[in-house]
C-alpha cells in the first residue's frame, strides 16, 4: 500500500513539472496580443492550476495556512535574506582583492522590472513550490521532497543552453531544495518567494569581472557551499522541530 502512495505522489510531482513545462511553451510559441504579457500569463495559468489541485486534493485548509495573507512579513525577511546570499560572491571577491568595487550598484529599481521580476519569480514558485506539494507530504517527508524538487529544478534548468551545468548544477539543486525544506519548516510560500526574489533581482547589484571563476562567479561553487549549508541547518531544524 505504501509503495502506491509513494508512486502516486511522485506521479503528481512528475505531472506538475510537464504541466509546467506544457504551460511556458505554450506562452513563449502562441502569437500573443501585445497586450498580454507572456510572464502574467503563465503566472494566472500557474495560480489557477494550483487553485484546481487545491479542490481535487482537498487542500484547503493548506491553502489557507501556506498561502496565508497574515505571513506576508516573511515576504520581506525572504527578500532580504535572498539579496545578502546572492551578494556574498561579489562581496568575497572584493574582499580578497580579486576586483575593485567603484561605488557603482547595478540596479534598476523601475517598476516594471521589479513587478516583471517579481512576476517571474512567482510562477516559478507555484510551479515547483505550490500546493501539490502539501498533497505530496502526505506519503513523502519533507526531507525528500526537498531533494526530489531540488533534482527537478536542476533538470529543469538544464534544459537551458546557455547554461553549464557542470557549473551551475550544484547551486540549483541545493537552491531548489532550499526553497523547498524553507517552505515546509515555515509553513508558507511566502518566504520562498522573497528569498527568491531577492536573490534574482539584487544578486548582481554589484558587478565583478569574474564569470569565468568557477568558485566566486555568480553561479560558482562558493555558493553552492552556502546554499548547500543552509540547506543542512534548515533540515536539521526541521528535524527537530518533529521529533
Amino acid at each position: 500500500m505504501k509503495k502506491k502512495q509513494y508512486i502516486k505522489a511522485y506521479l503528481v510531482i512528475l505531472i506538475q513539472v510537464l504541466i509546467g513545462l506544457a504551460i511556458l511553451i505554450t506562452t513563449k510559441k502562441l502569437p500573443l496580443p501585445l497586450w498580454i504579457n507572456a510572464s502574467v500569463l503563465a503566472l494566472i495559468l500557474f495560480l489557477a492550476i494550483n487553485l484546481i489541485g487545491t479542490s481535487i486534493f482537498k487542500l484547503k485548509k493548506e491553502l489557507l495556512e501556506f498561502w496565508s495573507f497574515k505571513k506576508i512579513p516573511y515576504l520581506f525577511i525572504g527578500i532580504i535574506s535572498g539579496a545578502a546570499i546572492g551578494l556574498i560572491p561579489e562581496v568575497v571577491t572584493i574582499l580578497i582583492g580579486n576586483a575593485e568595487f567603484n561605488g557603482e550598484i547595478n540596479i534598476d529599481f523601475s517598476i516594471s522590472i521589479i513587478l516583471t521580476t517579481f512576476v517571474i519569480v512567482g510562477w516559478e514558485e507555484l510551479w515547483f513550490r505550490g500546493i501539490f506539494l502539501n498533497y505530496c507530504n502526505r506519503f513523502l517527508s519533507p526531507i525528500n521532497l526537498s531533494l526530489t524538487i531540488g533534482a527537478l529544478f536542476m533538470l529543469v534548468h538544464a534544459l537551458n543552453p546557455d547554461i553549464n551545468l557542470f557549473i551551475s548544477g550544484p547551486g540549483l539543486f541545493f537552491a531548489g531544495a532550499l526553497l523547498t525544506i524553507l517552505y515546509f519548516t515555515f509553513r508558507t510560500i511566502w518566504l520562498p518567494l522573497g528569498l527568491h526574489f531577492g536573490n534574482n533581482f539584487f544578486g548582481s547589484a554589484i558587478e565583478v569581472q569574474n564569470n569565468d571563476d568557477i568558485f566566486l562567479s555568480s553561479d560558482g561553487y562558493l555558493g553552492t557551499i552556502i546554499l548547500a549549508a543552509l540547506y543542512l541547518l534548515f533540515v536539521i531544524k526541521l528535524r527537530k522541530t518533529n521529533a
